[in-house]
């Protein structure tokens, strides 16, 4: 699942937390891309993960704080949770970094951190 953020990036929920990318691709396809954890900068939480294609590795699943439940919920009740595979990106949303959405709405509804 893929959650959108308040200044209109996409980040990647898993097993209840929350997770960035710069969504700059590696690889010869293309096709690999990096995360880290949302509390990377605020808690020093080092975990990490790394998607090639449609495929989800786990370089390191250990969290130093909670889920991120409270944000996940918010986001779904906001209809900003969105359900697609990453091979799903087309390459205008990869050149621009973001994920377009079909329908509008208000990011200023998700919780601030």
């Amino acid at each position: 699942m893929f959650l959108i953020s308040r200044k209109g990036g996409t980040l990647l929920t898993i097993n209840n937390f929350v997770y960035r990318s710069n969504l700059k691709f590696f690889g010869k396809s293309n096709n690999i891309l990096y995360w880290e954890c949302v509390q990377n900068r605020s808690v020093k939480c080092r975990s990490r993960l790394k998607t090639i294609g449609d495929d989800l590795y786990v370089t390191n699943d250990v969290h130093n704080h909670m889920g991120d439940n409270k944000r996940i919920e918010a986001a779904k009740a906001a209809g900003m949770l969105i359900h697609k595979k990453l091979s799903s990106l087309t390459a205008a949303d990869k050149l621009q970094g973001s994920w377009k959405m079909e329908t509008e709405v208000n990011l200023d509804q998700l919780p601030k951190m």
